[in-house]
């Protein structure tokens, strides 16, 4: 009987590389991967626009790629966690708001995600007085479900196409308020943690692999999922004489979403009316 020594003998051991991989090779599609180019648009051939704030609920099933993983699992990150790397490292500017021209420090956009320093009053071991200590707290980039994107829909006459395109998105971050010792209330507050300009984070994107279901070997980037609108949302706001409200401003519950779904509809009307059958 040969010993089970002597059948390993000549594999070679697995690298601590393979092991942090988690496959049975190297993965060289998606992290190396570019983002296709935009065509260039013509303001002269643009005869038609309409700028639009779509709401994308990460609790909608077509929307877990952009939640999962909750914590960086081997390459793969959550969106959220892409953008934060990239605001660590400088590569990402975090915009206040959706003009883009004003941006967070890193330390703002930290408390933006949770990690507020708080003071508490404990009492000193030593001397048994009561005193203040500083609480740093921690990034909950989990707590990001929900995200702002901005589009603009447009017909280009020149080359006879209706599309959209993402021109930026913010996270937002649900979460339950704290009181003074750090309990929660059960009373959930929304925050937008920042901005982020498309256009300038496509190669960030193109670089982070999302996942796909059924097939770990089909990758996918998190730009691909918005350049191919592998996405759900309903529309939050959009352009319109009032200042851009919002719809929530004038209407309300179910109105509200009957009014989302009429400005969804007029859109695709337009579509269908530019063609003749």
């Amino acid at each position: 009987m040969i010993g089970s020594g002597l059948l390993l003998a000549g594999l070679p051991e697995a690298s601590s590389q393979d092991l942090t991989l988690g496959s049975i090779y190297q993965k060289e599609n998606v992290p190396y991967r570019r983002p296709v180019p935009l065509p260039h648009l013509r303001e002269a051939d643009i005869v038609w626009s309409k700028i639009i704030w779509r709401m994308v609920d990460l609790r909608d099933k077509m929307n877990h790629p952009l939640y999962f993983p909750t914590q960086p699992f081997g390459s793969r990150m959550s969106l959220i966690d892409v953008l934060y790397n990239g605001v660590l490292n400088g590569e990402i500017l975090a915009y206040t708001s959706e003009e883009f021209r004003d941006t967070f420090d890193l330390e703002a956009v930290q408390n933006n995600l949770g990690a507020e320093t708080t003071t508490t009053t404990v009492v000193d071991v030593e001397t048994g007085q009561m005193v203040e200590r500083l609480i740093e707290g921690e990034v909950r980039t989990h707590e990001v479900r929900e995200y702002l994107v901005l589009e603009q829909w447009y017909f280009d006459k020149q080359h006879s196409t209706f599309r959209s395109r993402v021109i930026g998105f913010a996270p937002i971050r649900v979460y339950q308020r704290r009181d003074d010792d750090g309990n929660e209330t059960g009373e959930w507050q929304k925050r937008q943690v920042f901005w982020v300009y498309y256009p300038h984070i496509r190669e960030a994107l193109a670089r982070s692999e999302a996942y796909t279901n059924n097939n770990d070997l089909a990758s996918l980037s998190f730009d691909d999922i918005f350049m191919q609108r592998r996405f759900s949302g309903y529309i939050y706001r959009e352009s319109n004489v009032y200042d851009n409200r919002a719809i929530i401003d004038y209407a309300m519950g179910r109105d509200a979403m009957y009014e989302s779904e009429r400005i969804q509809n007029a859109i695709f009307d337009f579509e269908q009316d530019l063609w003749e059958y």
